[in-house]
């Protein structure tokens, strides 16, 4: 009859009753802590059964004027629910691609429904024609199941979206930057800084700063809008380490900082202010930019040097990361610690790595005898 659940770290109750409109009903318990939010369901359920209070209409707050305002209402529709799920993933600390990504999704679900649909009228139907349709891929679909899905569970509605089935779109391996390949771009890109500065088509140390970039990137695994973001008051040499802020799940970490990777540092450092980033063009801001532009600007010009370079095609700016991984793996790293390193949510994403290694083995030996 009644359920409880969490919302950004504050408890909600949900009262279901099928021959009503809306058949659910939710409002805020007004409690971070889980033993009193149970307890305060209990007492409204024990209240509903005897007749004293019906969630549909009465207030469960009415008499406590301590705690008056304090309750957010509860999305109804469509068009509601997106913006109530962003700002609590803003409160979260979620990033703003993470949230884009949403929105973007979410934006085209709500052209096929409606925005003003009640939430509570939704049926699978509605989420599978989404999901399953046949001008988009199986990829695609699944990024919809996902995206949708956690909005709708958000909610309380995690029935529609688990009657669907998540498109299968096989076991894809990450597409890894190999070392050698690493070298290719950037003498790549070296030349094309040559080129540029014989023919006055730029400054100094224009382009060619993101030579260091890229082969950080390599040595430390970093995302781009991660490498974008790194000061010099980030790095800590003696300890080795790098502090992360700002990660893909809204969390703090530090990666360890290579031999590489620290050689790399000390070239470029000159006595810089710590507020400074450590990977930028001569005529930035030293301070403020914005790390979406900085991995979408970074990832163009790799590509270019990519093709200049007769490199594979189908590499990427975020395949120094996968190479990072694979280099783990190859040289008997564990999950654990590839999960660790790359810090990963899950041990499934992890192992990818490890079962790329057992491929390039397999090459290996096969080379060996040929």
């Amino acid at each position: 009859m009644a359920s409880i659940f969490d919302r950004s770290g504050n408890f909600y109750a949900q009262f279901y009753d099928s021959g009503r409109s809306p058949k659910r009903k939710r409002f805020s318990l007004r409690t971070s802590d889980q033993t009193e939010a149970r307890q305060r369901l209990a007492d409204f359920e024990r209240a509903y059964e005897n007749g004293d209070f019906d969630p549909w209409h009465d207030d469960p707050f009415s008499l406590d004027d301590s705690d008056e305002g304090e309750g957010e209402p509860e999305p109804s529709t469509v068009g509601e629910a997106i913006d109530a799920f962003c700002e609590a993933k803003e409160r979260q600390g979620r990033t703003e691609s993470t949230i884009r990504n949403y929105r973007k999704q979410w934006r085209l679900f709500r052209g096929r429904v409606g925005g003003e649909t009640p939430l509570d009228n939704l049926k699978p139907q509605d989420v599978r024609s989404f999901v399953y349709d046949s001008d988009v891929k199986a990829t695609t679909g699944a990024n919809r199941h996902r995206h949708v899905g956690a909005v709708l569970r958000w909610t309380g509605h995690e029935s529609v979206i688990d009657a669907v089935e998540k498109p299968k779109t096989g076991d894809k391996l990450p597409k890894a930057l190999r070392e050698d390949e690493l070298r290719s771009i950037c003498r790549e890109a070296v030349e094309d800084y040559r080129k540029k500065r014989l023919s006055g088509g730029c400054r100094p140390r224009e382009v060619v700063w993101m030579v260091p970039a890229i082969r950080f990137a390599y040595f430390t695994g970093l995302r781009g809008s991660e490498l974008g973001r790194v000061r010099w008051s980030h790095v800590d040499l003696d300890r080795q380490k790098l502090t992360i802020y700002l990660q893909k799940n809204g969390d703090e970490s530090t990666v360890p900082l290579i031999e590489p990777a620290r050689k790399l540092l000390r070239r470029l450092y000159d006595g810089e202010d710590g507020d400074t980033f450590v990977f930028r063009s001569p005529g930035c801001d030293p301070a403020e930019r914005s790390a979406r532009r900085f991995r979408e600007h970074v990832s163009r010009k790799f590509a270019e040097w990519r093709d200049e370079a007769g490199v594979r095609p189908e590499l990427t700016l975020h395949s120094t990361r996968h190479g990072y991984a694979t280099r783990l793996a190859e040289n008997g790293a564990s999950a654990f610690a590839i999960k660790s390193a790359l810090r990963h949510q899950t041990i499934s994403t992890s192992q990818k790595y490890i079962h790329m290694a057992g491929k390039q083995l397999q090459s290996e030996v096969e080379a060996a005898f040929s």
